[in-house]
């Protein structure tokens, strides 16, 4: 038998060369791969030099599932540059996709924010609260900014929900960390264990909670438009910081929004205080803009 091959089956003469096929479909899908990214560029230069069919086609490639995941990625980010409102609806259709890998949505989020349509906000949001079911830590973040960045009261409501969840969410894991009020014992251990007997979130007697009384479920529409778990992540201190910094952005929109949730939803000390001071920011920018304009 020539080295390299194997038999099929025994009593047969029959033989196959995996790795030269293997080989041969690795260098295939590279070409492909290579040649449908080439494309993408070429039909953005022949766009820009003033063909314009090729809009259409790289709105075909950001559209179809059965593409390349790279190729469509760099589609999204054309349309992203050229900005045309046509992109809208697509855009959102990749937002409604579901994947383990989040780039693609995250690169549509960004050419929706370059785009700057608010009809995309809603979607964004449901995204958002898709996201506490799994690690999309990255998905989250760029999330908070291309809200902040296409405004709107709409933004700042689910902006605003974002903040009161890390708030929430936060004050949970600080309480699974503090010493036994009549004992002076550590209580990480008995936290921990309280999670692993109840799921962190739910009602029930777990860290911090008494007997009815619910954890921070929910998500960024606000209670019970989410998972009902929260996992624990180090990132939640950053996302928070975004939420606010997005919020601050949105600007004299998020005015109206932030009063009615402090007159009319109970809130934290520590939410109050951070809400205070975003309204104070939003107002100092537009006290600072006259000047900056002149």
């Amino acid at each position: 038998m020539p080295p390299g091959n194997i038999p099929l089956s025994r009593g047969h003469g029959k033989t196959l060369r995996p790795l030269t096929a293997l080989a041969a479909m690795g260098m295939l899908s590279a070409c492909l791969l290579w040649t449908a990214c080439t494309s993408v560029s070429q039909m953005k230069n022949r766009y820009e030099a003033g063909d314009e069919s090729q809009y259409d086609k790289i709105l075909e490639v950001a559209g179809r599932p059965d593409y390349p995941y790279a190729t469509r990625k760099s589609a999204v980010k054309v349309l992203g540059e050229i900005g045309d409102p046509r992109a809208v609806p697509t855009l959102i259709n990749i937002l409604r996709e579901l994947s383990q890998r989040t780039t693609l949505q995250q690169e549509a989020m960004i050419a929706l924010g370059s785009i700057g349509d608010s009809s995309a906000v809603a979607e964004i949001g449901r995204l958002l609260d898709r996201s506490l079911s799994s690690s999309g830590e990255e998905l989250r973040m760029v999330a908070m900014q291309v809200l902040g960045q296409i405004g709107g009261t709409e933004a700042a409501e689910i902006l605003l929900n974002a903040l009161s969840y890390y708030d929430r969410a936060m004050l949970m894991e600080e309480s699974r960390s503090l010493r036994g009020v009549f004992t002076g014992d550590d209580q990480g251990l008995r936290a921990l264990q309280d999670s692993l007997r109840r799921p962190f979130g739910l009602t029930g007697q777990g860290p911090g909670l008494l007997p009815g009384q619910q954890g921070p479920v929910g998500g960024f529409f606000g209670p019970g438009s989410g998972p009902s778990g929260l996992r624990a992540e180090d990132t939640k201190p950053k996302e928070r910081d975004l939420a606010h910094q997005s919020l601050v952005r949105v600007g004299d929109p998020a005015l109206p929004v932030i009063e009615r949730h402090m007159a009319q939803r109970e809130t934290t000390v520590t939410l109050r205080n951070e809400l205070v001071e975003i309204v104070e920011q939003i107002r100092q920018g537009q006290d600072s803009a006259p000047g900056e304009a002149g």
